[in-house]
């Protein structure tokens, strides 16, 4: 088919006339700027639309008359002598034009690659990107493990692409590495480590069009990890995509491949629903509600009856009805990793409650009451002192003994405690 060089598939993979010496040409649209007349008084793009043979003959013979082309005088104003036209392609020509391509060889060692993103069309001079490269297609041959993460700025080479063996030893190695305290991974195994190693396959994955169980087990993975460090940016990446790989596995004819890659799905629609549920409060972006309205009439009654989305559905309930006391009595019961999303939701819900609870209890009320409705953990003393340090820092009045909280003496505003915060917010 289109094997190039034994290592490049492009978007015209299978042409017979690729590799050909091919001269380019300018098709001129003599009609497209000319509202004059032509010779027979018609005007040009009205040619097609007559009627009868006479007409339409005359309109061959006009096309079909070379003295017409080669004449050196003006004719409606456009002069299409072989000297003009000659100058007109002058101005495609030189480094990156026309005439260029045929001696274009990219630092992928593909000769005239450029061809396969439509760099020889005129106008077609927009610098190719990160996802023009990613949108090609190698066969990796590469056979080392570790890589670390570089954006394409060029078309992946073959070389240094990891096929598919390679990159589930390295997947398996990464999954018994990360489970290993820190102190013994090595030196420089941080997870901006990890990070770029995922980010590096998932590259390795995307150019060789490796849409498969294994495919949605690595993104799976750093999904699972970016979580555990708190970046928000990556998971949503990773979920993102496990959500167009489920698709594509559903339709899967293999019913082990549909099996292996579909195992998880629902713990991650539920963590689909709960990150949606933070993008709803989040005053930047704009699309949560509709996102959660999306998922919601995807889901079958199969899906909302599993205990995992069954208990994200509460979550926006929850949410959505104010009611903090069953949002941290299902943050406590929270199944997978699902927690971690809802530590996001906990400073505006617990802001919210406290304004509820202010309102509702006159002129006191006991604070570890109060802490204890607003999800902190009252077996650990260090998480109570880091309660009443919040309750102080949102100006609730305390008495003396720091036991009972001032309800009608204070006068409540948000914390300014620094709180871990996410690129989205």
């Amino acid at each position: 088919g289109g094997d190039v060089g034994g290592s490049y598939y492009g978007p015209s993979a299978g042409s017979s006339s690729f590799g050909e010496d091919q001269s380019d040409f300018i098709a001129f649209d003599i009609n497209k700027k000319n509202k004059g007349k032509n010779p027979k008084g018609k005007r040009g793009h009205n040619w097609q639309n007559q009627k009868g043979g006479k007409k339409r003959k005359e309109a061959r013979d006009i096309h079909s008359n070379d003295d017409y082309y080669s004449s050196q005088s003006p004719v409606d104003g456009f002069e299409r002598s072989d000297a003009a036209l000659t100058a007109r392609q002058a101005r495609f020509s030189g480094r990156g034009g026309l005439t260029d391509t045929a001696h274009s060889t990219s630092r992928s060692g593909v000769p005239n690659v450029e061809r396969y993103m439509g760099k020889t069309v005129i106008g077609g001079t927009r610098k190719l990107d990160e996802a023009d490269f990613e949108a090609m297609t190698v066969k990796g041959t590469c056979s080392v493990l570790e890589k670390e993460y570089l954006r394409l700025t060029a078309p992946p080479r073959a070389e240094l692409v990891r096929p598919e063996p390679i990159l589930k030893e390295h997947l398996s190695n990464l999954k018994k590495l990360w489970v290993q305290p820190e102190e013994k991974r090595g030196p420089k195994r941080d997870y901006v480590w990890f990070c770029s190693q995922f980010k590096a396959m998932r590259q390795d994955l995307t150019v060789q069009r490796i849409f498969n169980s294994f495919s949605v087990d690595t993104y799976e993975t750093h999904a699972r990890i970016a979580l555990e460090q708190g970046d928000i940016n990556e998971f949503n990446q990773c979920q993102t995509q496990l959500k167009e790989l489920y698709e594509k596995l559903s339709h899967d004819p293999s019913a082990e491949e549909k099996a292996t890659g579909l195992k998880n799905e629902t713990e991650f629609i539920a963590y689909r629903i709960l990150y949606y549920i933070f993008l709803a409060g989040n005053k930047k972006y704009e699309g949560g509600s509709s996102d959660m309205m999306k998922i919601m009439l995807s889901l079958s009654t199969g899906q909302r009856d599993h205990p995992i989305i069954s208990h994200a559905l509460k979550v926006r309930v929850a949410i959505a009805d104010y009611d903090y006391h069953a949002f941290f009595k299902l943050q406590d019961i929270c199944p997978n990793m699902g927690a971690y999303l809802m530590d996001y939701l906990v400073p505006s819900v617990r802001q919210s409650a406290l304004q509820r609870i202010q309102k509702a209890f006159k002129p006191s009320i006991p604070v570890d009451h109060v802490l204890s409705e607003l999800g902190f953990d009252m077996s650990d003393p260090d998480d109570i002192e880091e309660g009443k340090a919040w309750l102080v820092s949102c100006d609730c009045k305390l008495s003396e003994d720091g036991k009972t909280y001032l309800t009608k003496d204070s006068v409540l505003k948000e914390s300014d405690l620094v709180a871990k915060k996410s690129s989205l917010i």
